[in-house]
């Protein structure tokens, strides 16, 4: 599904242009940022414009070795990889941790944040967009009916049928299936209520990136 998955997000990333606007008038620059999650590098390489090193990392091998072949620049590391894996102690801290689409099948917020912010420099920024529920999810028939939600978007996003089919043939992908089976994202209370008990001083926005909540989150100096 790797491939897949590349094909079609990397299309919507070049032309839904307001997010990597944001990325850049948002995020405050500086020496190390971590991308984790990083899939097959596609924001990794916006990080690298504003940060001096970046470290993309992934479970997913076929994903790591799209980044690599695709996605390579001079102040870029890839490597196969997991959250829970990291630690200061062993791979430093960052100016900035970012995360797209992933905290969700990580762990539950309560394990999963203080362990994401336990990699961020002091006055660096933990930055979280995860997918925000469908409303009929549970109801019969709602993956498929998000998947052709998302198909459509692709299509008036892009204009381009095979990105909508694309889109269609990987939300309906039997890989996809399973995973949005055992993963239930939050809803927008939901999502602002579980990250604010552990991060105080998080905020929030919308609308950012089409289906997506977002929190962030600046660490104190001290």
């Amino acid at each position: 599904m790797a491939d897949l998955f590349d094909s079609y997000s990397g299309t919507m990333d070049s032309v839904e242009r307001p997010f990597s606007k944001w990325l850049h008038e948002n995020l405050p620059g500086g020496r190390r940022a971590l991308d984790i999650g990083c899939g097959a590098g596609r924001y990794t390489t916006m990080l690298a414009d504003l940060y001096e090193e970046v470290s993309g990392v992934d479970p997913a091998p076929n994903m790591i070795e799209i980044a690599k072949r695709d996605r390579s620049r001079s102040n870029v590391t890839y490597q196969v990889n997991d959250a829970l894996s990291m630690t200061p102690a062993k791979d430093g801290v960052f100016d900035l941790v970012f995360a797209f689409s992933c905290v969700l099948h990580m762990a539950k917020p309560p394990v999963i944040l203080p362990h994401l912010a336990n990699l961020v420099a002091p006055g660096g920024a933990l930055v979280i967009f995860d997918p925000e529920r469908p409303a009929d999810h549970g109801e019969p028939n709602w993956q498929v009916n998000y998947a052709f939600r998302l198909a459509r978007m692709a299509y008036e996003i892009t204009g381009q049928v095979e990105v909508s089919v694309n889109v269609l043939r990987g939300f309906t992908h039997r890989c996809w299936l399973e995973i949005s089976e055992r993963t239930v994202p939050f809803n927008g209370e939901e999502f602002r209520r579980e990250y604010s008990a552990v991060l105080p001083g998080v905020t929030f926005e919308e609308n950012i990136f089409p289906g997506f909540l977002t929190a962030y989150w600046m660490k104190p100096l001290n």
